[in-house]
């Protein structure tokens, strides 16, 4: 079974996810009101994202290379990291030490470099092992539903994963905070590297946050 999965993300007027300032407040606001079991993240949004979390990479700890203890009653969601290069080795105690995150797990392909295999290994991250040059992310999610129970799953990522999850029919809803500004030529598309045509949406919902935010709720539908 694959979990529910809501691609969340603010854009300018325009549609760029770059080239303007969001409302990280309202950003996290509206996504934690889902309360889902994971976030989905690519690496390379991962990266980027290691500047919220400290202007300086802290150098690892003993307790970075031990699972958390994590009580039953608490709200956060993990992190599901697709990471098949292992771009992310040397900073994945970073995301561990998040107050926003129960922990990570890392989503890894059979191209992934064995030194980057043994560095979750050693730090004991669970990592799912699915897909040749690159994750699959459908088997990923269907491993992440059978062996975790996750039933809800928010992609807060770039356009690159985004356009993957919706190119391989994943996504059932899609929610955009729309910043009122306008980026031009230089900004970055949501679903920059989407092939796919003719995706069509159902609005059910919108909200106007703070006087100048708009929360627009979308359902994908079905061919």
């Amino acid at each position: 079974m694959i979990p529910k999965v809501i691609i969340h993300n603010s854009i300018s007027l325009d549609g760029s996810t770059t080239g303007f300032e969001a409302n990280i407040e309202i950003h996290y606001k509206i996504l934690s009101s889902f309360q889902p079991d994971a976030m989905i993240v690519g690496s390379n949004t991962a990266k980027t994202g290691t500047q919220f979390f400290c202007e300086k990479i802290p150098p690892e700890e003993e307790s970075d290379f031990k699972k958390p203890e994590i009580q039953p009653d608490d709200p956060r969601a993990y992190w599901l990291i697709a990471d098949s290069k292992g771009i992310l080795e040397g900073l994945m105690h970073v995301f561990r030490r998040s107050e926003f995150s129960k922990d990570a797990i890392v989503l890894v392909s059979e191209r992934t470099p064995e030194a980057y295999i043994n560095y979750l290994k050693e730090r004991n991250y669970d990592f799912i092992l699915t897909g040749a040059d690159r994750v699959n992310i459908r088997q990923a999610l269907e491993i992440a539903n059978e062996k975790y129970g996750f039933e809800l799953v928010v992609s807060d990522s770039g356009g690159v994963l985004n356009s993957i999850l919706l190119e391989h029919g994943l996504v059932e809803e899609i929610s955009l905070i729309l910043t009122p500004e306008i980026v031009g030529k230089k900004g970055t598309n949501l679903f920059r590297t989407l092939e796919k045509n003719g995706t069509r949406l159902e609005l059910f919902r919108d909200e106007i946050v703070e006087k100048q935010y708009v929360h627009l709720m979308y359902r994908v539908l079905k061919e």
